[in-house]
């Protein structure tokens, strides 16, 4: 049996395997909700893996234009120029040299 919590529609939108604060409602596991319910958490998990990716893609191919001269970093509003700036600090700041293999141009640590 699993734990729902249910929205103001009645729509499932939290589970849990214990009951736990409002979630008192128990549902067996193979109940369609229950199905519909992590099905939709997968997708959207899915979804936010790749607009982190494509996030990716778009600072590849802003940094791309502008090294063939296309467009000028000036060119950019000032928010996205801030951002810009703002992942590449962050992603240098990532850069340890105490064990771990870490290249500062990805977001990932490998260990």
């Amino acid at each position: 049996m699993l734990y729902v919590v249910r929205d103001s529609n009645g729509k499932v939108c939290e589970l849990h395997p214990a009951p736990l604060g409002n979630a008192t409602e128990a549902l067996a596991a193979d109940d369609p909700e229950i199905l519909q319910f992590i099905h939709e958490r997968w997708r959207q998990n899915e979804l936010d893996e790749l607009d982190r990716d494509f996030v990716r893609v778009i600072e590849d191919t802003i940094e791309l234009l502008i090294s063939k001269g296309l467009i000028l970093f000036t060119d950019l509003s000032p928010q996205v120029q801030e951002k810009i700036l703002r992942r590449k600090e962050v992603r240098g700041k990532t850069h340890y040299s105490d064990g771990f293999d870490v290249n500062p141009d990805e977001d990932i640590i490998q260990i």
